[in-house]
């Protein structure tokens, strides 16, 4: 079964349905990914790409760091190309990283105040039919610009060594006001965590925290807990957690 194709893109920006500017957006991003997990074998016809995850105007404060996502889909998988202000990125700052089916990220890191208002664009294109564009505003703060209630990482991941098998604990601590949502990443890539029954995000106690279950040496990486709400996103350090 092939994804359905996502909506249009509504007025509240960013991906199908409001876009990831709405925090209960990233449960959205996370279904898609299940969805892609369980695909069939590709249609004989070809068929256009289509953006099922758009990227999502930012707000984040300067010398952090800041992420975009996209995911295409098509037949055959369509290539993803990313651009700042319409031109090829060849800053170094500037990360770009895709998985086989179409999912991709974009890492800045460090973000300056000159990224402010930086126009951020995703393009897939497979050959079949016009290439689909889908784009997104950095807005840059410095910290005596940031509003009341924004996200805050309160204790960030840590180096981590875990026997295979065992239950792995990682500390991500937020706070913001409304209470942000948290997001996880491993080298990069959201990690899929509706669809994989090893992986939970703590709610109470500990809130933000990501327990692995089970853990196995695919679960090796580089990992980083995202913290957003309406004021604006802001990632933690990244820690390497190793399964021996």
């Amino acid at each position: 079964m092939r994804p359905p194709r996502a909506p249009n893109r509504g007025a509240g920006g960013g991906y199908g349905i409001r876009g990831l500017s709405n925090p209960l957006s990233w449960l959205v991003l996370l279904t898609v990914l299940a969805i892609g997990r369980c695909e069939g074998p590709a249609a004989a016809r070809d068929d256009g790409p289509t953006l099922l995850v758009k990227p999502d105007s930012s707000i984040v404060p300067a010398d952090t760091r800041v992420s975009f996502f996209c995911r295409a889909d098509g037949n055959p998988i369509p290539t993803v190309v990313w651009r700042r202000n319409g031109d090829p990125i060849s800053d170094s700052r500037f990360t770009t990283k895709t998985l086989t089916n179409g999912l991709s990220t974009l890492r800045i890191d460090p973000v300056e105040l000159s990224d402010n208002n930086l126009t951020i664009s995703c393009t897939a294109d497979n050959g079949v039919g016009s290439p689909i564009k889908a784009e997104a505003v950095l807005t840059v703060l410095g910290y005596e610009q940031l509003p009341s209630g924004f996200p805050e990482i309160e204790a960030h991941p840590v180096l981590k060594s875990v026997e295979q098998g065992r239950t792995a604990y990682v500390t991500c601590r937020v706070k913001g006001n409304p209470r942000p949502r948290v997001l996880w990443l491993r080298d990069l890539m959201p990690i899929d965590i509706r669809s994989n029954n090893r992986y939970s995000v703590s709610t109470l106690g500990n809130p933000g925290a990501l327990m692995i279950q089970q853990a196995r040496e695919d679960d090796q990486g580089k990992y980083e807990c995202v913290a957003r709400n309406e004021h604006g996103v802001i990632h933690s350090k990244p820690a390497h957690i190793y399964v021996k």
